[in-house]
């Protein structure tokens, strides 16, 4: 488990969360550290791989697919095999295995076109005993909505950028694009999913146009939410070493008001609607296994009058987040294809 970062960094990281690319001028302006020492921590950060800053499209906007949570099964000597074929897939945004059974869970996105071959041909053919595909009806948080308590919402808002956008982008994602892109507004996602923070000198040089026009493309583009630039770090880094993914079985017609109550808590950073299975489902973040069983508690209470019941299942290991491969999926135990 990574060391916690000192309350500096944690600052920074939290900055970067909000608005991957703020200025360190501006994150300073945040947090009230001075700007050369945000520009040094934050250079560190990057450089060191402990934080890395990614430009991401809406999957719904980019005919990427419909959005599910998958379960796989499989015996333990191939689940680091199994998580880490998953996490290489574009299919996937993020991956983890499970503590208390021999699960893989992803958020995966699958065209209609594209979901028999995925499953019933490239899936099958992995040393997998079960799997199950719930369809997300709704996103109520994202990753990149999630703010782990470090900054105050005054700090918050200096900053810009909010998860607004993106979740009417997802729950519109189906009427049609705000805007269609063309081929540089593609090329310059292409650079940004590889640096989030590529400077606008090296954009405009890449795709050879001026540079107030990358300014405004980037602009456009984040406006209508077909891209996102987020900050992808891992949470024992900022004193969550615990994260659990939380079940919530409910009434359909309770189903919204159980998605809104988990997406509201501030340790909540991934919330989803799964109708067609009556639950709801939420990535936590937690201090402690103490920690975990007062926000189950707290739960539990508040959806109790809801027809909620919580079970909670700690994750043991994540192969990919945000579109990431990290390094557990790089060398694992077992490999196929």
């Amino acid at each position: 488990m990574p060391d916690t970062l000192d309350r500096a960094d944690r600052e920074i990281c939290a900055a970067l969360l909000r608005n991957g690319r703020a200025p360190w001028r501006l994150i300073a302006q945040a947090t009230g550290i001075q700007e050369r020492t945000v520009a040094r921590r934050g250079t560190r950060l990057l450089d060191s791989g402990l934080v890395r800053v990614k430009g991401l499209s809406q999957p719904g906007l980019v005919n990427r697919g419909e959005g599910y949570l998958a379960r796989i099964a499989c015996a333990p000597a191939e689940l680091r095999g199994v998580a880490a074929w998953l996490a290489k897939r574009d299919e996937t945004l993020w991956v983890a295995t499970l503590v208390g059974s021999s699960t893989v869970i992803a958020e995966c996105y699958l065209r209609f076109e594209d979901r028999a071959g995925f499953i019933e041909e490239e899936l099958a053919a992995l040393p997998i005993t079960h799997a199950s595909f719930a369809y997300i009806d709704h996103y109520r948080r994202t990753v990149r909505g999630w703010h782990p308590n470090i900054l105050r919402p005054e700090q918050l808002e200096q900053l810009g950028e909010n998860e607004s956008r993106a979740l009417a982008a997802t729950s519109r994602a189906g009427e049609g694009r705000p805007f269609d892109p063309d081929d540089v507004d593609l090329q310059i996602i292409e650079l940004l999913s590889t640096d989030g923070r590529l400077s606008i000198d090296a954009i405009a040089s890449a795709v050879g146009i001026a540079k107030p026009t990358v300014r405004k493309r980037i602009a456009v583009m984040q406006e209508t939410d077909f891209l996102s630039i987020r900050a992808v770090v891992d949470p024992a880094l900022l004193g969550f070493p615990l994260e659990a993914l939380l079940t919530v079985h409910a009434p359909l017609a309770e189903l919204d008001a159980v998605g809104i109550a988990l997406a509201e808590h501030w340790r909540t950073r991934w919330a989803v609607q799964l109708p067609s299975e009556r639950r709801a489902q939420a990535l936590v973040t937690a201090e402690s296994r103490f920690e975990l069983h007062a926000l189950l508690r707290a739960f539990e209470a508040r959806l109790a009058p809801l027809g909620g019941r919580v079970e909670a299942s700690p994750l043991l290991t994540h192969y990919k987040r945000s579109d990431v491969v990290l390094p557990a999926a790089e060398e694992p135990r077992t490999a196929h294809r």
